[in-house]
């Protein structure tokens, strides 16, 4: 019956190996075995001092961990919003920026009043640029993915979507504040950067009409000029970007006349206003092509009024003036009263 005897030693090498080598005791208290591993440190202050302490020595997974304990052990603990931010910071020292946003978010909505308050602010706002970098890095190839040595570029732009989520935590906790005015304009440069330039508007005329105090304010004037002129189009369209890059420029001129960004904004001005004119030359040459010549003249009277400076202008004067108006041509023909 010797296997009886094998049996029996491998069962008890199965049950209590494990035991062993996971330090498990028997504590007559609870009547069962103790993983003596898996209890937290003696006191609150000493759990959240073991967990950074594991942090600083960059064994981030041990020190989530130990963050996870202090939760389970001490979760009424006063000290339960420290070791929520530490979480944070754990999350954020190994690059998991969202998650990190999202740890950090949690101190303030399950801790109203921390003193970690204006702490989460700040780093939320850091995450924030940290993905706009990141997105800046994909878009400029400035990376070590290997894809981009193939001209391949997935989700290149997917940072700048996340940087959004955060700088949207930040202005939701802080409205009203220059933290949110600087988070609502890189709101819209993000969307600017993604080429959604209707999002990208929105979001730089809510730094101007919320924040009109906020020193960056002049970024989102210049922000929305950028952000129109992108969008205009050539002269075959319709032209409300280029009219509204034209007014924003004006606007921003008038504002600030000792900004540098003034000058360089003429040529701008001039390539908008040369555009808009054009067009509205093309749509009196399709008056004039369908033979509407009275819907043709007031088309270019107003290229000839509005637009005196462009070339369009002088190609609509050379018709006028071939053209001249029934009633012009009657008071020339009558001559002057006596």
């Amino acid at each position: 019956m010797q296997w009886w005897r094998l049996s029996a030693t491998v069962l008890l090498v199965a049950v209590l190996g494990p035991l062993a080598s996971a330090q498990w005791v028997w504590t007559p208290e609870t009547g069962r075995f103790v993983n003596m591993k898996r209890l937290p440190k003696e006191t609150p202050e000493l759990q959240i001092e073991y967990a950074r302490s594991l942090l600083l020595e960059g064994r981030f997974s041990e020190a989530m961990r130990e963050t996870g304990k202090f939760v389970d052990f001490y979760g009424d603990s006063p000290l339960s919003d420290e070791n929520q931010y530490l979480r944070g910071e754990i999350k954020m020292a190994t690059a998991d920026y969202m998650d990190a946003a999202r740890e950090f978010q949690l101190v303030v909505d399950s801790y109203p009043g921390s003193a970690f308050f204006d702490r989460v602010i700040e780093r939320q706002y850091a995450i924030g640029d940290a993905l706009f970098e990141r997105g800046k890095e994909n878009i400029e190839g400035k990376t070590d993915k290997p894809w981009y040595t193939f001209g391949w570029r997935p989700w290149a732009k997917r940072p700048f979507k996340r940087a959004i989520e955060v700088y949207s935590m930040v202005i939701d906790n802080q409205p009203f504040t220059d933290s949110a005015a600087e988070a609502q304009y890189k709101i819209g440069l993000c969307h600017f950067t993604r080429e959604e330039y209707i999002e990208a508007a929105f979001e730089y005329r809510r730094v101007l009409e919320d924040y009109a105090n906020s020193p960056i304010v002049p970024e989102a004037a210049y922000g929305l000029i950028q952000t129109y002129r992108a969008s205009a189009r050539g002269p075959d369209y319709d032209q409300s970007p280029g009219q509204l890059t034209v007014a924003a420029i004006d606007e921003f001129r008038t504002r600030y006349p000792a900004d540098a960004r003034s000058g360089e904004l003429s040529g701008v001005r001039d390539e908008m206003r040369d555009t808009v004119a054009e067009h509205r030359l093309r749509v009196g040459k399709f008056y004039e092509r369908r033979q509407q010549f009275e819907s043709a003249r007031i088309c270019y009277e107003v290229v000839l009024e509005q637009f005196a400076e462009t070339a369009a202008a002088a190609k609509a004067k050379e018709w006028l003036d071939a053209n001249p108006s029934r009633r012009t041509a009657a008071a020339a023909f009558v001559g002057p009263a006596t």
